[in-house]
């Protein structure tokens, strides 16, 4: 398979432009490669950084961030104590983890995202657990903390320093909790007399727990949707499995969105558009991929396909990717991105009125062919997107009648620019139908 590789970008070479289609698996880039592992990666508020936690030189982990485009690692934090699970500010001015210090707790830290010194906003003799969140406004910092009940409580505190305040306070234990897009309630997941962990919430300011979860099953890692009317998360049902479940904010009926297949479904996060849920799922490689699927349900599609795991996906902002942490052929895990474009494909129950395909060519003043294929009459649009998805150029947007169609790309932009060589995307959409190829230019 290399090989063939090798000499399709071979005869690129000699005849100037050619457009190949890529396997899923080729879509992914690499963050970071060294002998270091790599976690728990979040994108800044703007899109343009990673941060993360890693290993390194002083033996303990550390916060960098690198340029989600690529580029060189920076270490935020440099010293004798591990850190981990950082967040960005919503301003991303800051960025927020827990750190494991002197006095042997794990306590609440901030730093300047831009680098500087650190600024512990908790202390004291208990341990503060699950990633800190912000709230919306970035003026609280949300988190677990067994304290003096014995058990893992809600607490929060000001993100600018000040007194911790203690959400909830009974004999369960509490995590993994979550703002509301408008910072009016957290959810979270508590155990409770079902002997099960359970999905609740509570007002942000103080008040009663309403809890939305109640039966024989652990439900666990709740998200909320950006319009703040969904909850998703995993539940472990009668298949003996993980499984993704969503249910309204305000109370209700649950609604599964993966069944039985004999494998786990975990860490489900929302796109910031709401429309799709991207999770983690073992598969037929014996190894945990990234998928995604419809919020409203439907068919699930991998993004991943390889023989390593993959690790806690995170939407970018602008929803054109997702970043994860791998353990690859380096034997350490990586942060890695790939675009959550891929592998988009009709609904089995759109028909298949559409047909788009890639064929290289070999003649560069004849350019790229692209073949279309149209079975009813409709308005349709043939547009080029960098792998950014960034519009390039569109080559056609009118009504068409049903028949077969060969357009040309010479690969210029909307302005008539010769771009560069890299990956691209043809797009062909008409109405609800958006299907799309994957290409490299090769000059």
């Amino acid at each position: 398979m290399f090989d063939s590789f090798k000499r399709r970008v071979f005869y690129s070479l000699l005849t100037g432009i050619i457009l190949l289609t890529l396997p899923l698996w080729a879509q992914e880039i690499a963050l970071t490669s060294d002998s270091y592992h790599h976690w728990f990666p979040q994108w800044s508020s703007g899109g343009n950084w990673v941060v993360y936690d890693r290993g390194d030189a002083t033996g303990y982990e550390q916060i960098y961030k690198v340029p989600s485009a690529g580029g060189t690692e920076t270490a935020l934090t440099s010293d004798s104590y591990d850190h981990c699970y950082p967040q960005w500010s919503p301003d991303g001015n800051w960025i927020v983890y827990r750190k494991y210090d002197a006095a042997y707790y794990y306590q609440i830290y901030k730093l300047p995202s831009a680098g500087g010194a650190e600024t512990a906003l908790t202390s004291g003799s208990y341990n503060h657990w699950y990633p800190p969140q912000w709230s919306p406004d970035g003026n609280w910092i949300v988190y677990g903390k067994r304290d003096a009940t014995g058990w893992c409580q809600i607490y929060k505190v000001p993100s600018a320093g000040g007194t911790e305040v203690a959400l909830t306070s009974d004999s369960y234990d509490h995590g993994a909790p979550q703002w509301s897009p408008d910072g009016n309630w957290i959810v979270y997941m508590k155990g409770n007399a079902t002997y099960h962990d359970q999905i609740y919430k509570l007002p942000s300011a103080g008040g009663a727990e309403t809890a939305l979860t109640s039966d024989s099953y652990d439900n666990r890692f709740p998200q909320w949707s950006p319009d703040g009317n969904w909850i998703v998360y995993q539940k472990e049902d009668a298949t003996d499995c993980y499984q993704i479940y969503k249910l309204p904010s305000a109370g209700g009926a649950e609604t599964a969105l993966t069944s039985d297949d004999g494998y786990w479904h975990v860490c489900p996060q929302w796109s910031p558009d709401g429309n799709w849920i991207v999770y983690m799922k073992g598969n037929a490689t014996y190894h945990d991929q990234i998928y995604k699927l419809p919020s409203a349900g439907g068919a699930e599609t991998a993004l991943t396909s390889d023989s390593y795991n993959h690790y806690d996906p995170q939407w970018s902002p602008d929803g054109n990717w997702i970043v994860y942490y791998k353990d690859d052929a380096t034997g350490y895990c990586q942060i890695y991105k790939t675009s959550s474009q891929q592998g988009i494909e009709i609904s089995p129950s759109i028909p298949e009125f559409y047909i788009l395909k890639i064929k290289p060519t070999i003649t560069v003043s004849y350019g790229v062919v692209i073949d279309y294929g149209i079975k009813r009459k409709g308005r349709i649009s043939l547009r080029i997107y960098d792998i950014a998805g960034k519009f390039v150029k569109e080559l056609i947007n009118k009504v068409d009648r049903p028949g077969d169609y060969s357009i040309r790309w010479d690969g210029s932009n909307q302005d008539g620019e010769k771009v560069s060589s890299g990956h691209y995307f043809v797009k062909l959409e008409s109405g609800k139908f958006s299907k799309s190829e994957k290409v490299i230019l090769v000059r």
